[in-house]
């Protein structure tokens, strides 16, 4: 404590309002599809693309399995989500993107969005659950929502189940 009677400990102490508790907090790039914003943790992306001309289609597969690019050397199959689940009419024109995601066991992934927005910081301690009717996502697909400051709802999408094994095993 100083002569004024104020310390520095603050930062220490989680009563303060000034002190950002970031072990709460995760960043997120954010993402649309259909009228919903969704988020996926910044960590699990590679890196975000313009839809690209060229994909190689692949025979007998589902109609959300728009096929694989060459991404760096690295062949990466390319999911369609707007489809999968249905969230509206699937445009490609110039707000199209990819999102690379790679899983926890180490594959890449391009996932189709309609629009990329930015990267956020959220508190993950606030998450609250989707329930099946809140999204046009399945929930067991989705981690829960937060409400942002404009009072809009962001659904954060377990991108794990969504590109999980099992899932394009019927592809």
């Amino acid at each position: 404590m100083n002569a004024n009677g104020n310390n520095n400990s603050n930062i220490n102490n989680p009563e303060e309002h000034d002190v950002i508790d970031y072990a709460n907090t995760s960043e997120y790039m954010t993402f649309e599809l259909g009228a919903m914003k969704y988020a996926i943790e910044l960590p699990k992306i590679r890196e975000i693309l313009t839809y690209p001309d060229i994909i190689t289609h692949l025979p007998n597969t589902e109609d959300w399995v728009k096929g694989l690019i060459n991404l760096r050397g690295e062949v990466v199959p390319i999911l369609d989500i707007r489809i999968k689940f249905n969230t509206g009419e699937a445009i490609y024109d110039s707000n199209t993107a990819v999102i690379a995601v790679i899983t926890e066991d180490k594959r890449m992934i391009g996932i189709i969005v309609d629009k990329v927005d930015d990267v956020q910081r959220l508190d993950t301690s606030s998450l609250a659950p989707v329930s099946d009717m809140g999204s046009a996502i399945p929930s067991k697909y989705l981690k829960g929502f937060v409400r942002l400051e404009n009072n809009q709802m962001l659904v954060i999408m377990d991108i794990e189940a969504v590109v999980h094994k099992d899932e394009l095993k019927d592809s």
